[in-house]
């Protein structure tokens, strides 16, 4: 059920300023809270290590033909050097662990060194190391070990590990278990250096460190081959170093693959041209034999045209052989296991375009798949990928080298035809003289072929030396000289709104936690229920607070309750009050008693009845002997009214009777039949007769003296009551248990004060 109060605003507006109202009585914790949080954020700033953002821009050439820089110079016409390449490719290998691992290793960042401070140590580095670690050898076992080193001076120094502090020169050889060093001066040795901490790093591990997070490579825009490098670094050059070392190791990482192609080309040159030597040295060896037994010196000029023009067709024929062996080799190369993923050599020589362009487009496979090696496993889908085209383009290219091997062979055979029709041309011509043109002519063929290929050797070892890297360096690697972490603007707004957001938080969840009624509005008011009145806090500790003539604040409380009750209910007969709760300690009784004492003051006659039976508090709370009361009454119908009436000290007017014996069962007792005269004679007597009753959340008792009484007051006491008993509450509203119910709120702090109204009356307690 919604708890609101009659006259209470309902809007989110007045929600909104009932919320606002409660938050400004705390603005102090609100101070201190934010004032504590930014002080935290100040101390956490002023310690925290600050990293720098150190960067670099790269271009790289997106080259999906493969022809790459070698386009349009002098050596294009080799078709050896291409490599297809892709930014998103080369950004992979630009973050490979294997590249960084290369990077980190060549730069020495096995050691790192600091100077021990009272929150955090300072990292030193290059050009500020007193000293500098020669490692050795280095294991697991030493990453976790903590070194100090103590410079003595400038002879010796201490080392401090696992508790033992043992003196060194420089430069001596240190073996501990985990690790051998020596250890030098650096480029800032001085004696009066502190103590400096020693940990060993890694590098594996630092180098997937930088490959999964620390080092970032995106694309300055969208599909542009020009990437950016950055990386955070406590220590600003390092990182400078780092990003400077490691595009270094990725452009000698470029130029060997490609000139891994030009080695393989001049290995399979070299295997040629010795061949082809050893022919060309038996051949010579022949002619000048031939020459010195049949003492040849000239030949006729008809002679020497037809076997010129025949020697032509064998120097075709011997082209065409030659093309048809290194078909064979290339067909047994790939044939070969062991040239699975092996680069294919130039088929130099070769004069079919579709075979060159299927092996340039195999090779570039091949590399690409080098590549990718370097960062994934073998079961990686691109890798995957690339294997079933390189088993597709073999089998293709095979085929090719098949059908070229056909018609060379056919093209061999046409000139075998032309060759020998020259050869019946020269038949008649001296023996002598044809065998020794045909050793030149063999000779010449030999010759051609050995220049071509030693040509095209030097050509390869040339382009192998001018081979350049395929990137460039648009920006050199630079450190910002602001801090990028921690961010001090957003570390301070972030503590500014956690310092307002931790007291919200605290009063809202002891808001949402807390089950006691704090305020009027907890309770909904329904039928004719009416609020009587508010009572303020207590601050004499006594039962008794009005007294005549008292001003105090809680005494103005009971009079305003007086002049309400009158205004409430009829005052044309004596009138009956049942005072109940819904659980005890909730100041029936306290009330009770002063009610009386107010109404008394006033000139009435009041009685104040003890009908809580169960637990009384009546009559010690005004300090009265009494011998008979209430129970010993109805239980002895000879026991007159008088003799358990009881004056009271406090003031003339008012009496009191109290609970008398304790009896077995109060519900029982209260179906006597001399209740309805009990209060028929207590009518006559008296003006006011005030029930103090048991709590309602507890016991029935109260029910069954309802009917008696004219009107009834139901206190809840602030931060006492629970929220629970307002269904207790909602109950007796709704079925009407209880005649005129009026509300009491007692013990109001200065918090709980509130307006309330009766009519067009309201009255607000400071």
């Amino acid at each position: 059920m919604a708890l609101k109060l009659k006259n209470q605003p309902s809007s989110a507006a007045g929600d909104l300023n009932d919320i606002l109202s409660k938050l400004v009585k705390y603005w102090y914790v609100f101070i201190i809270s934010i004032l504590i949080s930014l002080a935290i954020a100040s101390l956490y700033i002023m310690n925290a290590t600050r990293f720098y953002k150190v960067s670099s821009t790269l271009l790289i050439q997106n080259d999906f033909k493969g022809d790459g820089m070698l386009k349009g110079t002098a050596f294009s016409d080799l078709d050896m050097f291409r490599g297809a390449r892709t930014v998103d490719n080369e950004m992979e290998v630009l973050r490979s662990r294997d590249l960084i691992f290369k990077t980190v290793k060549d730069l020495k960042l096995e050691t790192s060194y600091f100077i021990p401070g009272l929150f955090n140590d300072k990292e030193l580095y290059g050009e500020n190391l007193p000293v500098q670690v020669i490692i050795e050898y280095l294991n697991n076992q030493a990453y976790s070990q903590k070194i100090e080193l103590s410079i003595k001076d400038d002879q010796v120094f201490s080392l401090n590990t696992n508790e033992k502090n043992v003196l060194y020169n420089y430069g001596q050889l240190i073996q501990r278990p985990g690790y051998n060093i020596r250890v030098v001066k650096g480029p800032a040795f001085s004696t009066a250096t502190p103590i400096l901490k020693i940990k060993f790093n890694d590098l594996y591990t630092m180098a997937e460190y930088y490959s999964l997070s620390a080092l970032k490579i995106v694309p300055i825009v969208k599909d542009a081959n020009t990437v950016s490098l950055t990386l955070l670094d406590p220590i600003p050059q390092r990182g400078v170093d780092i990003l400077n070392k490691l595009i270094d190791t990725y452009n000698d990482e470029n130029v060997g693959t490609k000139n891994k192609v030009a080695r393989n080309t001049i290995r399979f040159i070299d295997q040629r041209l010795v061949d082809l030597n050893s022919d060309l040295s038996v051949l010579e060896r022949g002619v000048e034999n031939y020459k010195q037994v049949n003492r040849v010196t000239n030949m006729s000029a008809d002679s020497e045209l037809n076997l010129r023009t025949s020697g032509d067709y064998d120097f075709n024929l011997s082209s065409a052989g030659v093309q048809l062996d290194l078909i064979k080799s290339l067909a047994n190369y790939l044939g070969s296991r062991d040239s699975m993923y092996e680069i294919v050599p130039s088929t130099l020589g070769i004069k079919d375009l579709t075979l060159n362009n299927l092996i340039n487009k195999y090779n570039d496979l091949q590399i690409e798949r080098q590549r990718l090696l370097r960062n994934n496993r073998p079961d990686n889908p691109l890798i995957i990928n690339i294997n079933e085209q390189l088993s597709g383009l073999k089998g293709y290219l095979q085929e090719t080298l098949k059908n070229v091997q056909a018609g060379l062979i056919l093209e061999r055979n046409n000139l075998v035809n032309k060759s020998n029709q020259f050869e019946s041309k020269i038949r008649n011509v001296p023996a002598v003289e044809r065998g020794l043109l045909q050793l030149s002519r063999d000779q010449e063929v030999k010759a051609a072929i050995y220049q071509y290929l030693l040509q095209k050797r030097e050509e390869t070892a040339l382009s192998l030396s001018a081979t350049i890297p395929t990137s460039l360096v648009v920006d050199r690697p630079a450190y910002h000289t602001a801090p990028a972490k921690p961010k001090e603007a957003l570390i301070y707004l972030g503590s500014l709104v956690t310092g307002f957001l931790l007291p919200l938080f605290f009063f809202s969840s002891r808001e949402k936690l807390n089950t006691k009624i704090k305020e009027v509005s907890d309770v909904q008011l329904l039928g004719d229920t009416r609020i009587l009145g508010e009572l303020s806090h207590n601050d004499e500790n006594n039962t008794v607070v009005v007294k005549r003539g008292s001003r105090t604040t809680i005494s103005e409380l009971f009079r305003y309750i007086q002049s309400n009750l009158g205004n409430i209910i009829s005052d044309s007969k004596s009138q009956i009050l049942l005072v109940t709760s819904g659980m005890m300690g909730e100041g029936k009784t306290f009330f009770s008693i002063n009610l009386g004492i107010t109404l008394a003051l006033a000139g009435k006659k009041v009685v104040i009845v003890e009908f809580d039976l169960r637990k009384p508090d009546l009559m010690k709370g005004i300090n009265i002997k009494y011998e008979k009361g209430l129970a010993d009454y109805l239980e002895n119908k000879e026991l007159e009214l008088d003799e358990i009436i009881s004056p009271s000290a406090a003031t003339p007017n008012l009496s009191v009777i109290g609970c008398g014996s304790l009896p077995d069962d109060p519900t029982e007792l209260f179906s006597s039949d001399r209740m309805e005269g009990l209060f028929e004679d207590l009518r006559k007597k008296f003006d006011y007769v005030i029930l103090d009753t048991s709590p309602v959340g507890l016991v029935a008792d109260v029910f069954n003296i309802a009917p008696y009484a004219d009107a009834s007051i139901y206190l809840l006491r602030y931060n006492f009551s629970d929220r629970m008993q307002i269904a207790v509450l909602d109950d007796i509203c709704e079925n009407k248990k209880l005649k005129n119910l009026m509300i009491v709120f007692n013990d109001a702090k200065k918090e709980n004060m509130r307006s309330y109204g009766y009519g067009n009356t309201t009255k607000k307690y400071a």
